[in-house]
């Protein structure tokens, strides 16, 4: 029985990964409403380039600033080829201690960067909170693949030749699912 249900939350869990995945729309940058979140203000690169920086700055809002609010950037670069590297610390630093600087070099033939915020509030008992609190912001790059389309204005001529069929995320997602699913029968047919 046990078996059974840690199938079934495997195979929720990568359906709702792929879901997320589909409702992505190609080019337009996920954007955190700043009023929501610890910063007064937020401004980064607006589209990224291969091999070149995406650069952010953050200013902390008064709350945070004055309850000694400290933070993480979270960044991970996606590839057009649908792999993501690990989500890894950026290096963050500031002259003041309420507005910050980071930097982090893309990868070749990236699609977007990936980017999320982990704020731990030292007066309430180090408790954190995630911006978002699911997912990541996304900041697209000038030539992305996405759902099998390609676009942004710093594509090769040729890029549109290698849009035909499915996306790599897709057909990985759409095996993932498959394989989940033929465990899922072998689990059940075994007991």
């Amino acid at each position: 029985m046990k078996t059974r249900m840690i199938v079934c939350i495997l195979m929720s869990i990568a359906l709702l990964n792929t879901t997320y995945a589909a409702d992505v729309e190609g080019g337009v940058n996920i954007e955190p409403v700043v009023e929501e979140t610890i910063f007064d203000a937020i401004s980064h690169t607006e589209v990224t380039t291969d091999l070149e920086n995406w650069d952010i700055t953050m200013t902390l809002n008064n709350d945070a600033f004055n309850n000694n609010t400290t933070f993480d950037l979270i960044t991970q670069i996606c590839n057009n080829d649908g792999v993501c590297l690990p989500p890894e610390s950026a290096v963050v630093t500031s002259e003041d201690n309420r507005t910050f600087t980071s930097s982090v070099t893309t990868i070749e033939d990236h699609t977007y960067v990936n980017w999320r915020v982990k704020a731990t509030y030292s007066n309430d008992n180090d408790t954190t909170e995630m911006f978002p609190s699911s997912g990541f912001y996304k900041t697209w790059s000038d030539c992305w693949l996405n759902d099998g389309e390609w676009g942004g204005d710093g594509c090769p001529e040729d890029s549109e030749e290698d849009s035909d069929g499915l996306p790599a995320v897709g057909v990985l997602a759409t095996l993932g699912a498959i394989s989940l699913g033929v465990i899922a029968v072998a689990v059940i047919r075994k007991e």
